[in-house]
Order: C-alpha cells, then sequence, then structure tokens
C-alpha cells in the first residue's frame, strides 16, 4: 500500500505544525480518499469568554476514568452525489440499485471531529462511535455520547463526533462558526455557499471514518478493529440514505446504528444496519410507520415501549453544558410532565454492544417484539390500563411502572405522569416485593438480549435504594415531575447528579440524596402541618447542606468540573430554602 506523510504549516490559522499520516488518493480500489487531519486543536478551559474550546465539551473528569477529549480538523475534497435527500421511509428505496453517481466531483470543505478516547491501549476495546451529530437544534447536538457515555466509559469503547451538515456551523446564534469564530470561522461544509442540501455530508461522513482508521493521531495511536457509524433523528435519515446509495460505493463503516428515524434500508448491501426506534415515532409526533420494514440477516430493527425521541436522561445530562455553553436551562415548559424516563441509553448501549459482536462474530442481534398499533398506517400504539404501550421491547420502568410513560404528548419529549400515591401503594405492598419485580423485569431483559447485564443491575440498585413499595405519600418536593427549577424535588436532583457521572459521587452524593428522598417522603407522610413532619422536612434541609459540603470537596479534589458543581449547588440550594420553609 503506498503510503505518504503529510506535513502542513496552519499558522495562518494560529495553530501549531501537526503531521499526520494520510492515504495516497490512487490506492487501488479505494473511493474514499483519507483527509488531512489538523490537530489536536489547542482550547482554552471550557466557558472562557472567547469560546476558544471544544463545544460542548464534557464536564466529566475523563482523566479519572483513563479516557481523554480532543478535537482536530479534516479536510479535503467532497463529492456531491445524485443520492436524494430523506424522504421519511419509501423515497429512497428506489436507490437501491444502481448506487448514487457523482454530480459534482472534488469539493473542497473542512470539518471537525471531536474525539473521546481512552488514554491506555490496554482499556481500548478496539471498537470507535463515529457520530454524524444532530443539527435539529441549530448547533451540533451529539446524541450518541451524551445518551451512552457511561457504557463507553465501562466499556472501552472510543466516541468520534462528526460535523457533517450546515446548519451546524452557520446558524444563527449557535453555529460553531458564530459561536466560536476565534476557533471555528475556518469550518465549511457546503463549499462556501455553493452548494446546497447538505450534498457534502455525505462523503464527508465517510472521510471521517478513513480519518479513524488511516490517520493515527486521531486515535493518539489507538489502532480501530471495528468502526460503526451512528446517527439520531434527523441524522438518522440521512445516514439512511447514506446506506442505501452511497456507502456501498466503499463500505468504510463495519457497522450503522439509526435511531428514532431512518428511511427504509435496502436489502442488498454487506453492511450491517440497526435502527433502535422510541414509541415517538410510532404515536403520532414523528411518524416512521411507513419505514417499517421485516427483520433480515443484515438488518434489525428494535423498537422500545415507553422511550420517547429525547428522554430526561438525554437532557439531564448536557444541564451544565446547556448553561455553560449556551446560557440555557435545561428544562420543559408542557402542561404535561415531559421526558420518559424509559432509559434510553440502555437500549443505545446494548445497540452498539450487539452491533459489535455482529461484525466481529457473525452473531446476529435478537430479533425484537414490534408494537401493537391500533390504526396503521396512521400513527397510533395500543395502551394498557397505566397508559403504556403494549408490545415491542420491554424495560422494567414499563414492566413495573410508578408512573406513565409514553410519547403521545409534549412533542419530541413525550411523557412522564407519575401514578398517584394509592396505586403506587397498592401495586407495590412492599419495598421488597417491589425490588423483587424490578429485578426479574431486568434480569429477562438480559436474557433476551436487549439491556446489558451492567445496565441492568443499575435498574436494580436504583429500585433498591428508592421508596417504592415503603407506602409513603411523595408530594411535590419528591416527585420526579419536570425539571429544575420549574418542579424542584429530591428525586430529581438525586438523578441530575447521577446522571452527570462525577467521579466519587458514590458513595460522597448519591446516598446522602437517598436519604434526602426519604426524609421528604416520610414528612409529607406524616404530614406538612405536624410537628413530626416538619422535623423530617428539616432533616432534609440538613441533608442537603451535606451534600453540598462533599460537593465543593470533590471539586476541590479534582473530581467534578466547576460548571457541573454549580449547577448542582444552585439545584440544592433552591430545594434546601424550599425544605427549609416547609420545616418551620
Amino acid at each position: 500500500m503506498n503510503r505518504s506523510i503529510h506535513v502542513r504549516n496552519i499558522a495562518r490559522c494560529g495553530f501549531a505544525l501537526v503531521t499526520g499520516l494520510v492515504l495516497s488518493a490512487n490506492i487501488a480500489q479505494a473511493v474514499v480518499p483519507t483527509p488531512t487531519v489538523i490537530g489536536p486543536i489547542p482550547s482554552d478551559t471550557p466557558g472562557s469568554a472567547d469560546h476558544n474550546y471544544t463545544f460542548f465539551a464534557t464536564d466529566i473528569v475523563l482523566q479519572r476514568y483513563g479516557f481523554v477529549e480532543e478535537e482536530f480538523f479534516f479536510d479535503g475534497t467532497a463529492n456531491r452525489y445524485d443520492a436524494a435527500a430523506p424522504s421519511g421511509g419509501v423515497g429512497n428505496a428506489a436507490r437501491c440499485s444502481p448506487i448514487a453517481n457523482i454530480v459534482t466531483p472534488n469539493v473542497p470543505y473542512r470539518s471537525r471531529l471531536r474525539v473521546i478516547r481512552p488514554t491506555d491501549p490496554a482499556k481500548f476495546n478496539g471498537t470507535v462511535i463515529v457520530e454524524w451529530t444532530n443539527v435539529t437544534n441549530g448547533y451540533d447536538t451529539p446524541v450518541w455520547w451524551l445518551k451512552p457515555k457511561a457504557f463507553y466509559l465501562r466499556e472501552g469503547y472510543a466516541y468520534v463526533e462528526v460535523s457533517a451538515q450546515n446548519a451546524g456551523l452557520n446558524n444563527t446564534p449557535n453555529g460553531l462558526r458564530n459561536w466560536s469564530p476565534t476557533r471555528y470561522a475556518s469550518l465549511n461544509v457546503n463549499g462556501a455557499g455553493a452548494q446546497t442540501g447538505d450534498v457534502l455530508s455525505y462523503d464527508i461522513f465517510s472521510q471521517a471514518a478513513a480519518a479513524v482508521r488511516n490517520v493515527p493521531a486521531v486515535l493518539g495511536g489507538l489502532k480501530a478493529q471495528v468502526v460503526i457509524g451512528v446517527g439520531e433523528s434527523q441524522s438518522a435519515g440521512r445516514l439512511g440514505v447514506y446506506a442505501n446509495a452511497v456507502h456501498p460505493r466503499d463500505p468504510v463503516y463495519d457497522g450503522i446504528i439509526m435511531s428514532e428515524g431512518g428511511e427504509i434500508i435496502c436489502n442488498n448491501g454487506a453492511t450491517p444496519v440497526m435502527k433502535v426506534l422510541s414509541e415517538t415515532e410510532f404515536a403520532g409526533q414523528t411518524n416512521e410507520i411507513s419505514t417499517l420494514q421485516p427483520d433480515t440477516d443484515k438488518f434489525r430493527m428494535w423498537p422500545v415501549a415507553g422511550m420517547s425521541h429525547s428522554d430526561q436522561y438525554s437532557l439531564l445530562s448536557r444541564a451544565a453544558l446547556l448553561q455553560r455553553d449556551l446560557g440555557q436551562l435545561a428544562q420543559d415548559t408542557c402542561a404535561t410532565p415531559a421526558r420518559s424516563r424509559v432509559e434510553t441509553r440502555y437500549f443505545y448501549a446494548s445497540s452498539a454492544d450487539a452491533m459489535n459482536k455482529w461484525v466481529r462474530f457473525g452473531t446476529p442481534p435478537p430479533i425484537a417484539d414490534r408494537f401493537v398499533l391500533t390504526n396503521p398506517p396512521a400513527a397510533g400504539v395500543a395502551r394498557d390500563a397505566f397508559g403504556n404501550a403494549i408490545g415491542a421491547i420491554r424495560s422494567a420502568e414499563i414492566d413495573v411502572p410508578v408512573a406513565k410513560e409514553a410519547a403521545d404528548t409534549c412533542g419530541l419529549g413525550g411523557t412522564h405522569v407519575p401514578f398517584d400515591t394509592a396505586t403506587v401503594n397498592a401495586l407495590y405492598p412492599t419495598h421488597s416485593d417491589y425490588v423483587a419485580k424490578v429485578t426479574q423485569a431486568a434480569q429477562a431483559s438480559v436474557a433476551k438480549g436487549f439491556v446489558l447485564p451492567a445496565d441492568a443491575q443499575d435498574e436494580i440498585d436504583r429500585a433498591a435504594k428508592s421508596i417504592w413499595g415503603l407506602q409513603l405519600t411523595c408530594g411535590p418536593l419528591c416527585a420526579d415531575v419536570r425539571q429544575f427549577p420549574l418542579n424542584p424535588s429530591a428525586i430529581l436532583l438525586r438523578n441530575q447528579t447521577a446522571f452527570l457521572l462525577i467521579y466519587g459521587a458514590e458513595p460522597k452524593l448519591l446516598p446522602t440524596l437517598d436519604a434526602v428522598t426519604l426524609a421528604v417522603a416520610q414528612g409529607y407522610t406524616l404530614g406538612t402541618d405536624t410537628a413530626a413532619g416538619k422535623q423530617k422536612f428539616a432533616q432534609a434541609a440538613s441533608l442537603l447542606q451535606t451534600y453540598m459540603t462533599n460537593l465543593r470537596l470533590l471539586l476541590a479534589s479534582g473530581n467534578t468540573r466547576p460548571e457541573t458543581a454549580k449547577l448542582l449547588t444552585d439545584q440544592a440550594t433552591t430545594l434546601r430554602d424550599l425544605l427549609l420553609a416547609q420545616g418551620t
């Protein structure tokens, strides 16, 4: 194989001289060239006023987990193809043969890669997840990092984020070039405005994979054995076109996963494809019923009951980033409490694990049950007496419910409406009964192949630490209903803290918040006007003070970042003050 070393002086961009290994474009049979990679790009401290740092740079202290985050630019020339734009289903099924043709060749571009990877080769499992970032919000949203990040850190995956679409760069005010002209002004994915409709995005995504495979600097010298392309919602739609019409030209990805969207997938490709669909795609918010198709030896579809297009974990896990980088609060204002608590992250993790095994060992993922639909082809999901969906993949949150978890209201966020006290207490007469039922449901999910053992254990552990089955009343300052500051509560603060992956949160923070939740629920059960009830609220407030003290200690020891500590301190202070008022 003919290789050449390319050294580029990029002082004009304000960066240092770097060296990248680049495959020559004339390698026999190669269609996707390896781009030139620039970086890693130096960064100021996240939160700096000039925004000269990676957008949405993680607030997790990655070195505590043996990982590092770096950002690169990559550039070259991309082709425009005659592949159609995403159609919502059937339009691109006709593009199965022949594959896409080049309309305009060799259009210059520059894009970016954000890389989060293990630092120790022994920790790296050899698999890289490459995400086509979602731009629906008007900026690059790394959904496939935000949701399954704990899985990557636990299992040793590398994650790479790719900016493939113009909206992520040029939207006002938060496209990258507007958010930080200092850092991102040189990025260009649309031929300097000459190409419309993100037509270069397909080649840009292919060349990102080539960079991961062929430029050692991208993974810090780690060698990629399996490269999986992923995308959510709008990005899934574009990945469907890509998988059908462009990727077959030169299959640079070993597998493709589309979540919460995507075209009908042709049955003539060599690359395995999975879809992970939420209930939202069937319940009328974003009707994907026209894209349903049977499983094959190269295709699997996993529909998940109760899972919403954008769940609570997705929102809360970026809460500190939204405040730091965009000055926004992570909250919904729907009349119906929003954001399903069915844990999307578990199914992103298990699908990535299943695809990895499919590629490596030829073991296909399990076949999932479908939803029971009420009025196809129009949207509609059959529901049980609690309002939860019938059919599809079942999680413990659905089979052992404490709330209605659906996707029938509040747009893409779906619904989360806690059951009243009488219903919960009737369903679970004792705490041990509740924990036993969650354990059985979680283990059944593992046996069916839809939830990984570590995530099932997380469900069981949370059940064991919960108040369900204790015959208590979980009033407003206890219940997980919306988000801060609309509905401050002990359960919500506990979830928010856990979602942010603070190193040392267990045992320094989470047990204290479990005790806060118990004391608040006991206060409501004893009565808000009784001396005993008020004492419980005061006890909860005192425990929150302990929580904030321990949070400061974790910050001082470098186990969390200032933006995370500020977010949680503000929330804990709000809740503490409300509890003090309730306790007097």
